[in-house]
């Protein structure tokens, strides 16, 4: 759509930004010189924009480089300011833009690099300085489309914990890319995320004074064991909701991913428009993104990922571990395990949607979770983070699923702060350094279109397993 920010550009500027996190300070003595330069000197608004800018996308934060953020934190509007009549936003970037220009059209020595706000986007890029510059044509005021806003997860007994959000997010059914494009992003979001474990596995983590590192990792990444990163499918869920159709887990091993009593042409018209490439969520990309941040430099490991239609059942029959996105909706290789599972996901046909159904309650725990808010609505999505057994072999699977995107994305944050796993599971009798033990944690997250988000852990079960 004109005007509207490309969730692969959003995905792919901010793997640019990973790229140049190593030299953060070269970054900012840069964005320094650039500041205090004739092309900024003159206008304050347009220092603090660039100096805010930069500064958050080098901290991990670029899903909070959107146009109500920033006008809330940057600019002082209130959460509900109607961007539409209120264009401080896009004039500052527009601005920014015509000056960093001139900086550099002005100035042509000392830098290896350059930094450049591309249209319809307020994340940075930093650009060799051989690369050519854009083209100037930036007084079109487009929106840019939001991101959510930053998540904070209460813990009993512990102080609200801030969690830093992750860049993108999407209705599971939207997507990063298509044909070749798709592919290289895909791929290049794989080695990051994938790399990135290995941080996670047994080189830097250290939590409450300890080396040892904690579940969920210690179970899935080995350092002499493969870990398969499956994304959901972004093609599957559009299909099921442009056809009122639920892909059973059997339909989708034997690859009919859409009901056969359609006529031919329908059919036709599905699979050319549905099935031309590789696509990545924005959602996943935002979780490999976020994880390729903690990268030591250098690290490596030998880990594939795959879009969940690229995969086969007999794939899962091996001793290595696994780490799933989504739910059944968008992955149905979830739907593997769901009977491992205390919190389970299940499609209601008049709803037309999921919610979870608490298969084992505890006391005081309700039999169902039904979530209120689909997409940006405002209300309460359900999200769950389950660490379980590979039937019949010795790996290990991580499950991060949630009933909408932004439960999804709560789910990964949450996994990714060993801070925050660590007392989660102490707190719930669970020895979160101790031998592998499968557990489910279920997060409840409230969803506000366009304002601040949080969530919260309700309910984490100690689930039966190999290891008892």
């Amino acid at each position: 759509m004109p005007g509207r920010a490309s969730q692969l550009h959003q995905a792919t500027a901010t793997l640019k930004v990973g790229e140049v996190a190593a030299q953060a300070e070269t970054v900012r003595e840069h964005v320094r010189r650039i500041i205090e330069s004739p092309a900024l000197k003159g206008s304050k608004r347009s220092q603090e924009f660039l100096q805010f800018v930069v500064d958050r996308a080098l901290d991990g934060h670029c899903e909070e480089l959107k146009e109500r953020t920033l006008g809330v934190q940057l600019f002082g509007r209130t959460p509900s300011y109607d961007t539409g009549a209120d264009a401080i936003v896009r004039v500052t970037a527009c601005d920014v833009r015509r000056r960093l220009l001139q900086f550099y059209s002005s100035t042509s020595t000392g830098f290896e690099f350059r930094i450049e706000l591309p249209l319809g986007s307020y994340i940075p890029e930093f650009r060799p300085l051989a690369a050519s510059l854009p083209d100037p044509a930036c007084l079109s005021y487009a929106p840019v489309s939001d991101a959510p806003a930053v998540i904070s997860a209460p813990i009993p007994d512990v102080p609200p914990v801030e969690i830093p959000p992750m860049a993108g997010d999407s209705a599971p059914g939207e997507k990063v890319g298509r044909k070749g494009v798709a592919v290289l992003a895909a791929y290049a979001m794989a080695g990051i995320g994938l790399c990135a474990a290995v941080w996670f596995g047994w080189q830097h983590f250290a939590v409450g004074g300890s080396s040892k590192t904690p579940l969920p990792w210690s179970s899935v990444i080995q350092p002499n064991g493969k870990t398969h990163i499956i994304f959901c499918d972004p093609e599957i869920v559009t299909i099921q909701r442009l056809l009122d159709y639920s892909v059973t887990l059997s339909d989708y091993a034997n690859q009919k991913y859409w009901p056969s009593d359609r006529k031919p042409e329908v059919q036709s018209v599905i699979q050319s428009v549905s099935f031309r490439g590789v696509s990545v969520a924005a959602v996943d990309a935002a979780a490999a993104t976020r994880i390729s941040s903690l990268i030591p430099p250098g690290a490596g490991h030998p880990f594939e990922t795959h879009p969940a239609r690229k995969f086969r059942l007999t794939d899962f029959q091996t001793e290595d571990n696994f780490i799933l996105f989504g739910s059944p909706r968008s992955n149905p290789w979830v739907g593997l395990y769901q009977e491992q599972l205390d919190f389970r996901f299940e499609f209601d046909p008049l709803r037309k949607s999921e919610f979870i159904r608490n298969a084992r309650p505890r006391t005081g725990e309700p039999s169902t979770y039904v979530p209120t808010a689909e997409g940006w609505a405002t209300g309460q999505a359900y999200a769950i983070v389950a660490l379980v057994d590979n039937p019949n072999q010795k790996g290990h699977v991580l499950i991060l699923a949630g009933s909408n995107a932004e439960a999804t994305e709560a789910a990964a944050r949450f996994a990714t702060n060993l801070e925050l796993v660590v007392q989660t599971l102490r707190g719930h009798g669970i020895a979160a350094s101790g031998p592998h033990q499968p557990f489910e944690v279920l997060l409840r997250v409230a969803s506000m279109a366009g304002s601040p988000n949080v969530f919260d852990v309700i309910a984490c079960h100690r689930l039966p397993g190999k290891s008892r």
